[in-house]
């Protein structure tokens, strides 16, 4: 984790005074003091008294001060955020803190250097600042700490065009369809582009440009702007919808408005982009982002590019109107669109696997329902990083399970998550999880439901193939909220708190003090494929014994060898016994009946007599 030394101490104030210039910081980096006892405070839009951003022992959180609570003020303003707090999602959540039950918001990242407190702080203080600028807005207690947040401080808990518009423009109709019966290609300068329709689709990922893609930009610009034309890449549409290069889209849209915002009390009566000027305020006033990533980097990009007004000249306007140029290309259907998404991204260093997964699924897709719908407006709240665990953890269980090799999820494992196509020919071999997939959609759109209110989830299974399209993303979904839940311990509770209880164990599992050594986090990682693999066969039965018994087999690795490197933990997978005895287990029993694991030659770096993790393994 990252600790609070003198050296990061200052580089993050750096960082904090470059951006948010108005915030105070506060700190206890007492030499003499623990680090478990040292924080950095950060201050919010009201006084730090009531609420403030705190980080330690490497988790950034939003503090509700419980010694003001009662006062009528803030009594509301708890409950406001209590209310307005999106934890759905599984970026953030509520923690009780000094006797309320939600006093304390963390944000669910570990941090553990510098880059990754100030990303915590970039992605959290837009967002809480935003929501607490709204309550003071709506309780009339605007001021100068309301003055000082980002550009485009919401008015709802969305950021809309008009946050950013001069004049909203009334009776606005809904843009024409840009369809295609082919493909086609051309190449059209800005100025020709047709911002009025365009569109970002939900399932797009979120806006992710910042100030140093901004600046770089605008240096290319000033670059290139004597040198005649300049292309700036290629833009995919399907219908109105922007499939590839909505990045480059939001950011020109962003320096059109401040150019014309900062120009036009200059320009002449007849001023010459008028009619362009109207399609980028059509485009602004169509435009809302949900997403906290989206609505924090437009707010900064905003400042960043106000910051440039001295390079923002009307030779620069018409540089980028008349000389600027985009490849548009066309598609006629949605399959054709993400296929070429798909083929254009396959070798590019910023995509993950699963977003190689998501634009394959979405091509599997025939027509989006509403469900479709739900699922990947799931996908893009999630983090980007918590979809690599969820799917570096699935893979391994569907490898490891078959006794083969799973250290790494990379775009060349892909085909793991590539099934079967409901437009193929079925084969014998997976006959039932096609006849399942017909039946639970039948079961689920039944009359009956409507009376009963019953559901029902697909029988998922990671040892299994999977279904391509829809039922991918029901997969995900799925596995995304059953991952999370088995890292909690409060998910064990209801089945009890003894010493050997799994709600102990998990706890333990996530406070010990040396759980974020490279060769803990190794095994923690085996273990909770583990955990995943068994509730993903038996659910939650006899889980008290189960989960003592993978916690003796497992740990034992991290008691017995001086060093665990990740190597060795995909050995283990391999060739050990858990996994092959899980897939053969016919109930719980199977498991829980094996001889329990015993102790070998303690390690000679583990201390017989303080180490945490030897003292509960010996309960």
């Amino acid at each position: 984790m990252l600790l609070v030394t003198p050296d990061n101490l200052a580089a993050i104030e750096k960082f904090i005074s470059k951006r948010w210039p108005e915030k105070r910081v506060s700190t206890q980096n007492n030499p003499d003091a623990q680090h478990k006892n040292r924080f950095i405070k950060i201050t919010t839009l009201v006084d730090a008294s009531i609420a403030h951003y705190e980080y330690s022992n490497g988790w950034l959180e939003f503090h509700l001060e419980g010694d003001y609570y009662g006062d009528d003020f803030n009594n509301r303003f708890y409950k406001y955020l209590r209310e307005k707090a999106d934890t759905s999602t599984g970026n953030y959540r509520w923690h009780n803190w000094w006797g309320m039950r939600q006093g304390r918001l963390t944000y669910e990242y570990f941090i553990t250097n510098q880059i990754g407190l100030a990303e915590a702080l970039a992605q959290m203080i837009p967002y809480i600042d935003g929501l607490v600028t709204v309550f003071l807005k709506r309780n009339g207690m605007s001021g100068e700490k309301e003055n000082a947040t980002m550009p485009g401080s919401p008015q709802s808990d969305d950021f809309a065009a008009e946050n950013i518009l001069l004049t909203k423009i009334p009776d606005l109709h809904s843009p024409d369809k840009m369809k295609v019966e082919k493909l086609q290609s051309s190449v059209m300068i800005i100025k020709n582009l047709p911002f009025e329709h365009f569109e970002i689709p939900y399932y797009q990922r979120p806006y992710k440009w910042a100030p140093k893609h901004v600046n770089q930009l605008i240096n290319d610009l000033l670059a290139f702007r004597d040198k005649g034309e300049y292309r700036l890449g290629t833009l995919v549409l399907h219908e109105n919808n922007i499939v590839d290069g909505q990045q480059r889209i939001i950011t020109l849209s962003l320096l059109f408005y401040v150019l014309f915002e900062h120009l036009i009390t200059d320009a002449p009566k007849e001023f010459p982009y008028e009619d362009f000027f109207q399609k980028i305020r059509i485009y602004w006033q169509r435009t809302t982002f949900k997403n906290p990533v989206s609505i924090a980097h437009v707010r900064e990009n905003l400042t960043c590019i106000k910051e440039r007004l001295e390079d923002l000249d009307v030779g620069m306007l018409t540089f980028l109107l008349e000389k600027c140029q985009f490849v548009v290309i066309q598609l006629p259907n949605i399959a054709e669109a993400f296929q070429f998404f798909d083929s254009q991204n396959a070798r590019g260093k910023d995509l993950e696997p699963h977003d190689l997964l998501k634009a394959f699924h979405l091509r599997e897709i025939p027509e989006l329902n509403s469900r479709d719908r739900q699922n990947i407006t799931h996908w893009q709240d999630e983090k980007s990083q918590f979809l690599v665990h969820l799917f570096l953890c699935m893979y391994r269980v569907s490898r490891w399970s078959k006794s083969y090799s799973g250290e790494r999820f990379t775009k060349d494992d892909i085909d793991v998550f590539k099934g079967i196509s409901l437009r193929s020919k079925s084969y014998p071999s997976y006959l039932q999880q096609i006849i399942c997939h017909y039946f639970i959609d039948d079961y689920i759109e039944d009359k009956a439901r409507q009376i009963d209110h019953t559901n029902m989830e697909f029988p998922f299974q990671l040892d299994q193939v999977c279904i391509n399209g829809s039922r991918f993303f029901d997969m995900v979904r799925y596995y995304g909220s059953l991952f999370k839940r088995i890292t909690r311990s409060d998910t064990y509770n209801p089945y009890g708190t003894h010493e050997r209880s799994a709600y102990k164990v998990i706890h333990f599992l996530n406070t010990y003090g040396n759980r974020y050594r490279k060769g803990d986090i190794y095994v923690r990682e085996l273990f909770d494929c583990l955990l995943l693999y068994y509730l993903d066969r038996f659910g939650f039965e006899e889980i008290n014994k189960v989960v003592w018994k993978l916690f003796k087999e497992v740990y034992c690795l991290r008691l017995e060898q001086y060093s665990v490197k990740l190597a060795s933990i995909n050995n283990y997978a391999v060739s050990g016994r858990m996994f092959k005895i899980i897939h053969d287990a016919k109930s719980p029993f199977d498991i829980i009946n094996l001889p329990t694991r015993q102790l070998g030659q303690i390690a000679s770096n583990v201390d017989e007599n303080k180490d945490e993790l030897l003292k509960k393994y010996q309960q």
